[in-house]
């Protein structure tokens, strides 16, 4: 009998060990950032009926939240654009860069009836692991200055999730 409560505290005290034994959490930040960008677009086809084009660009973020999340990362992104009569969809891949070097791949999908979503899906250094979701809209574009390109800013909103 004596053996056996022996036994018995010793399994308890592992189960508290373990369960003591803090957990990776991760960190969720909210997101609200200003994209500037200028991209070029390569047609492969354009009608009134159907087009079909590329883009490619660069960005900068400037952050409008007071935890500065994205400040001043720079962006280089690929996509293809497909327009059917008045709808469209679009589907970019973005690689975004810290200041400090470290970046994030996203993944961003958009089209006519359902706006602009973007999920990141790689990260190195303080990335990696990161999850979360933006939505984002167009709030200003000025006359492109070469033709073929596009110079406009998105506002980005939504939430990441970085394990600590």
């Amino acid at each position: 009998m004596f053996y056996r409560r022996n036994w018995i505290v010793v399994i308890i005290g592992i189960l508290g060990l373990i369960l003591s034994v803090p957990v990776a959490q991760a960190q969720r930040q909210e997101v609200d950032i200003v994209c500037c960008y200028s991209s070029t677009t390569n047609v492969v086809h354009f009608s009134p009926e159907a087009s079909v084009m590329s883009h490619e660009g660069k960005a900068i973020f400037q952050s409008s939240h007071e935890n500065k999340v994205f400040d001043n990362f720079t962006s280089h992104f690929v996509g293809t654009v497909k327009r059917v009569s008045d709808k469209w969809m679009a589907h970019t891949l973005c690689k975004h860069m810290g200041p400090d070097g470290d970046f994030m791949l996203w993944e961003t999908t958009a089209d006519s009836e359902s706006g602009m979503t973007s999920k990141p899906i790689y990260g190195t250094g303080k990335w990696k692991g990161i999850k979360g979701e933006t939505k984002g809209k167009r709030i200003t574009a000025g006359k492109p200055i070469v033709e073929g390109t596009v110079q406009a800013c998105e506002r980005w909103v939504g939430w990441i999730e970085v394990p600590k």
